[in-house]
């Protein structure tokens, strides 16, 4: 159990520093204005020790975000509820931020809030393969220093 413990710790360090690059999600909602295929598998994530980067394939949008801008990481049920609050707070309410987040079901999204240059809480719902969900958990616990909290 130690040894797997080291090697999951050592390989979110390494990821970090190296970055790390998926491009099998799909994004379900939140404050990024972008218009997207609810069926759409194309959105890319690109973390490293530096940056997280977001890029939307079919629209060419592309949202950056420092590690030290994320607020929290969050998985399942807990991801959709933290979104949510996100957007039902934001400002600028349009029914496009919220598709996917009354969605409910056994999915892997991922739950990413932040804060914008400005100072804005943004958020972010994406959902993950079951193959990859937990390694890029792993990673951004890694490089925003947050735990990933999960409703039971």
């Amino acid at each position: 159990m130690a040894t797997i413990l080291v090697l999951a710790m050592s390989s979110t360090q390494l990821f970090g520093q190296h970055g790390s690059t998926w491009n099998k999600l799909r994004y379900a909602g939140g404050t990024v204005q972008v218009k997207v295929n609810p069926y759409d598998y194309n959105t890319t994530l690109k973390v490293t020790s530096d940056e997280i980067t977001l890029s939307f394939t079919h629209s060419k949008t592309v949202v950056h975000i420092k590690p030290d801008q994320v607020t929290s990481l969050s998985y399942g049920q807990e991801a959709h509820r933290r979104v949510a609050d996100v957007v039902a707070l934001s400002v600028v309410l349009s029914p496009l931020a919220l598709f996917g987040l009354l969605h409910v079901s056994k999915d892997h999204f991922i739950g990413i809030v932040y804060h914008t240059e400005d100072g804005k809480p943004a958020a972010v719902l994406l959902e993950a393969d079951k193959t990859n969900y937990w390694l890029i958990l792993q990673v951004l616990k890694g490089v925003t220093g947050k735990p990933a909290d999960k409703s039971p």
